[in-house]
């Protein structure tokens, strides 16, 4: 629970840094310092996984000439347009309706799959789409009004959730073959590195030192406390209390981020965000709860390597 408040305030945080900052220069370095810390618990969780095990591992395996492809597309995708994106969307927007939008993530990601027919939804993963898109059309609507004007924002941030979620269906099979750890270490560090070549003008043209504090708070513990740190208490989270809590927490986020941007910078969410808030989570819950606890077959085919990439990819989503 504490983790979910820090991530709404990551929103938040974020907000806060660029109004000092350009938005790719800001991406990329909180990118750095999460992507370095994450790759380091990861490192550490394999290590000590294989040590407990009394086995090898390879945190960076050899990949297979017929795989680099995949490999390449799901880093450009994924830690590089999807970050890139979605931080110049939250600027065109604010950090609470930035958190709405990604609680779309679980909507997209069944409708992708029902499609590509990877994925099956029940009644009430049905009724869960229906109400997520109820609430994406208001909150579209919302968008588009002339005293919002955040239309390009919410498209720029409904882009970068998009390839988000196509990266997380192109990466599965990789996972299952390299191993989830694995791969997404390996999509962190290829992806990473071109969202930095791409960003260097920006960066170079920074002033570093007249950076307030709570920008420096934002890059700092927003990277490594939010997505390194956060990625290893997603990681235990769902292995002591399973994915179903780790969903509902997971939920909660847009929630916090509202409150928590509300009570810190005064920013009065409109009647629109809010219901189309509401739907969208309670979408959510009943694609990835309700919905998912009826399918017994799908959960019985589903491992845990399944569930582990599920929740890492969610958090490169901030």
């Amino acid at each position: 629970m504490l983790f979910t408040f820090l991530w709404g305030a990551n929103f938040v945080l974020a907000e806060i840094a660029l109004e000092e900052m350009a938005p790719i220069s800001f991406s990329v370095s909180r990118f750095a310092m999460g992507g370095i810390a994450m790759l380091l618990v990861l490192y550490y969780q394999c290590y000590y996984d294989a040590k407990s095990n009394n086995s090898s591992f390879q945190f960076f395996p050899p990949i297979d000439r017929q795989d680099w492809g995949r490999l390449l597309l799901v880093s450009v995708l994924g830690a590089t347009l999807a970050p890139w994106l979605g931080i110049e969307g939250l600027g065109l927007t604010h950090g609470a309706r930035a958190s709405i939008w990604l609680a779309l993530g679980p909507a997209i990601s069944t409708g992708f799959g029902y499609l590509l027919t990877t994925e099956k939804m029940g009644k009430f993963g049905y009724m869960g789409v229906i109400l997520a898109g109820m609430g994406t059309i208001l909150l579209a609507f919302d968008g588009i009004r002339p005293e919002q004007g955040y239309w390009l924002g919410d498209l720029l941030l409904f882009a970068a959730l998009a390839m988000t979620v196509v990266e997380l269906h192109l990466i599965k099979p990789l996972a299952r073959k390299y191993g989830s750890v694995s791969m997404v270490a390996m999509r962190t560090v290829i992806g990473g590195s071109l969202y930095l070549v791409i960003a260097s003008p920006s960066l170079v043209g920074e002033t570093w030192l007249s950076l307030g504090f709570w920008t420096w708070v934002a890059i700092l513990a927003g990277g490594a406390i939010g997505v390194g740190v956060g990625q290893w208490v997603k990681v235990r989270a769902l292995r002591s209390l399973g994915p179903t809590q780790v969903v509902i927490y997971g939920n909660l986020v847009p929630i916090a981020a509202i409150i928590i941007a509300w009570l810190a910078i005064g920013t009065n969410p409109s009647i629109y965000e809010l219901l189309a808030g509401a739907l969208i989570i309670i979408g959510a819950i009943f694609i990835q709860v309700i919905d998912e606890g009826k399918k017994k077959l799908s959960s019985r085919m589903q491992t845990s390597g399944d569930d582990e990439l599920t929740v890492m990819a969610s958090s490169k989503q901030d």
